[in-house]
């Protein structure tokens, strides 16, 4: 059971690249790979799926966070012009 949750998180952490802004697909394939490591019955196959869906869950949380914070004036002269 674990594997195929480190594998659903995989597929998740995945597929948040292609929709943009996947940001809760990518939190859970990070809470659902957290999960599957927790279980003590998973294969060593499991386990790497695991790690690669938190390891690429995160990285994606972390382009969104980067985007925002260098766009972060633009949106800002935005929200100014638009308050007028």
């Amino acid at each position: 059971m674990s594997t195929k949750l480190a594998t659903a998180a995989l597929t998740m952490a995945v597929l948040s690249f292609v929709h943009l802004f996947g940001v809760e697909k990518a939190g859970m394939a990070v809470a659902f790979g957290t999960m599957a490591l927790k279980d003590p019955s998973l294969t060593s196959r499991g386990q790497k799926l695991a790690m690669a869906a938190i390891i690429t869950g995160l990285a994606y949380l972390a382009v969104v966070v980067g985007v925002f914070i260098f766009h972060m004036p633009a949106l800002n002269d935005l929200a100014g012009k638009l308050a007028k």
